[in-house]
């Protein structure tokens, strides 16, 4: 489903990426039924008035988060045992500093959807009180093309979006796409 998904989107040349886009949400949403879906104005709301209570969590690579990535938030690899072992970190202590929600977000949501499925399994183990695990509907890619806040590795304001592959750049308008 996936492989067939993603060759059709790569087959699209005569379409903005403001028609693609809705397309590639819906798609995740329906592999992923049981992630929990944040949208950005939302998510937006609650960085601005309760950010102590998130743990925003990057699910992309060291080039993508070097380009931009959200205020606060923190690099994981989606491979190997790296979130199991940061969440363990972050909820087996006593106090779990104040955090109530888990923000995980990719480019698109595809790697970041996996990452909030591994959690939901996880903090039932690690965690000592409950806690909310979603996924940024539409990524960083939908993030970005409503101008909302991003930061380079420098910490800087940045429009830009590592787009991942040649695929989800075609979700980017030119003024938002970095170089891969």
């Amino acid at each position: 489903m996936a492989t067939q998904f993603l060759k059709e989107i790569e087959n699209i040349d005569d379409k903005e990426p403001s028609e693609i886009r809705p397309l590639v949400i819906k798609w995740i949403e329906k592999l992923f039924p049981a992630v929990q879906s944040v949208g950005t104005e939302t998510l937006q709301q609650w960085m601005e008035e309760k950010p102590e209570e998130l743990l925003i969590l990057d699910i992309r690579t060291a080039a993508e988060f070097e380009v931009s990535h959200l205020p606060g938030a923190i690099l994981v690899s989606a491979e190997g045992h790296a979130l199991q072992e940061l969440l363990k970190a972050q909820f087996m202590q006593e106090h779990n500093r104040g955090h109530r929600r888990i923000i995980c977000y990719c480019t698109v949501g595809y790697r970041s959807s996996i990452a909030a499925q591994v959690a939901n399994g996880i903090l039932p183990q690690v965690a000592t009180t409950s806690l909310d695990v979603y996924n940024i509907q539409g990524g960083l890619v939908k993030w970005a093309t409503e101008r909302r806040r991003m930061v380079s590795h420098q910490g800087s304001p940045t429009q830009l979006v590592h787009p991942y592959s040649p695929i989800w750049a075609k979700l980017l308008e030119p003024e938002f796409r970095a170089e891969i």
